[in-house]
């Protein structure tokens, strides 16, 4: 892997190459607050992770930066990147991908394809944690901001986390996350149909309902001789 100049953020050593800045910048412009500190936080931790789990020690950390750092662009409804049939993933996924065709055109084809995989896949940890290590690293790092100390396998301690949290305050993420997600399902709800954002309109959205939307009712329907 190639060396990156680094600097210290939280007490994490993370690397700080211009096409990262630019990430920064990106994000910060296109999200809020809340969600700018969430996906800094999701950063930081996977780059906490990548250094106590072995399998992670020749990720590319540029690649994962810019991944974590972009991977919520389009979860708010409202987003100039939201469209009204895409999953919000691919959305966010399609986003950096235009992000770094101006930004970093120099990128081969499979770095890009790697940023749009983890962020397409940052929600499907089934499918993120058996790709690249980059892909499973920034599903860890955002599955870790959920999660804090209680992140499996004890690779986020009690002190590094509020470390983190102290550096990008949380600014009441949790219901945050539950009114993004919910937005989604009232807006685009034919996105939420066959993933986890479902469980947010079904528990907290009046009138979301997914009868006769599921993948068994669309492959079990008769067909037409």
């Amino acid at each position: 892997m190639p060396l990156y100049p680094t600097r210290t953020v939280a007490g994490v050593p993370v690397i700080d190459t211009p096409l990262v800045q630019a990430a920064l910048r990106y994000a910060k412009t296109h999200n809020d607050d809340m969600s700018f500190n969430h996906t800094s936080r999701s950063w930081m931790f996977g780059c906490i992770i990548a250094t106590k789990v072995p399998a992670f020690a020749d990720a590319d950390m540029e690649i994962h930066a810019v991944s974590a750092i972009l991977h919520d662009l389009a979860w708010d409804h409202t987003s100039s990147f939201s469209t009204p049939d895409k999953r919000f993933e691919v959305d966010s996924a399609n986003a950096a991908r235009d992000f770094l065709a101006k930004e970093a055109p120099q990128l081969g084809a499979r770095q890009r394809q790697i940023v749009w995989d983890s962020i397409a896949l940052h929600a499907t940890p089934s499918i993120a944690l058996h790709k690249e290590a980059e892909v499973a690293l920034c599903q860890m790092g955002i599955t870790a901001d959920f999660l804090g100390p209680q992140t499996p396998g004890g690779v986020i301690t009690k002190e590094e986390y509020n470390a983190v949290v102290a550096e990008f305050p949380l600014l009441d993420f949790k219901e945050g996350v539950k009114k993004l997600m919910c937005g989604l399902c009232v807006h685009k709800p034919e996105t939420t149909y066959d993933n986890w954002v479902r469980d947010f309109g079904e528990r907290f959205v009046e009138g979301y309902s997914i009868e006769g939307k599921t993948t068994a009712d669309f492959l079990l329907q008769p067909i037409d001789s």
